[in-house]
């Protein structure tokens, strides 16, 4: 994602998922309580902090109709920086110095919905995707051939910039291998 102050915003990075609601009809309280059960004291006292500064989550259709219209109006553009980050812990304030962090990781299984949206938008339009993984090779790999297996050569047709992720030279190879186009 962009800063909020961008003309133009090409793809949610995972660091901004637990701004998206993937229920239009869920209120703010239980999109972020669902992400972040409270089952320690200093749990809920982290949420109720948060809950006191967040916006109001925004619906995965909203989000989904706004990166289309801005990749339409820049058609050379690549869908991100999207992807899975399985260390990234939520901040207090995002522009804080320092920034405070919150016991808090956005759930990888609402990263990844969030993700596979974005994804079906980038294969509608043909465009390439830059592929934010960091502590989340298996499920990365995991993704990338569930893509190749339900959309075949439509996935086939874009190309995928896969950085920050620690995947073993073996894997990486296997993947290209796999993801090859025939």
């Amino acid at each position: 994602m962009l800063r909020e102050d961008s003309d133009c915003l090409l793809g949610y990075h995972p660091w901004f998922t637990h701004f998206i609601k993937l229920d239009d009809n869920t209120s703010k309280e239980e999109h972020y309580r669902s992400l972040f059960p409270s089952t320690k004291p200093e749990d809920a006292e982290a949420f109720a902090a948060l809950l006191a500064v967040f916006r109001e989550p925004i619906s995965l259709s909203s989000i989904l109709a706004e990166v289309r219209e801005n990749l339409q109006a820049f058609p050379n553009a690549m869908l991100g920086e999207v992807g899975l980050d399985g260390a990234f812990r939520v901040p207090y304030d995002y522009d804080a110095t320092p920034r405070r962090l919150t016991p808090f990781t956005v759930p990888l299984s609402h990263q990844l919905a969030i993700l596979e949206a974005q994804f079906g938008l980038a294969m509608d339009l043909g465009r390439n995707i830059s592929l934010h993984s960091v502590k989340a090779p298996q499920p990365t790999v995991d993704l990338l051939q569930k893509m190749l297996t339900n959309h075949g050569e439509r996935w086939q047709n874009i190309n995928i910039d896969l950085h920050s992720c620690g995947l073993s030279p073996e894997v990486w190879k296997s993947l290209q291998v796999r993801h090859q186009r025939c």
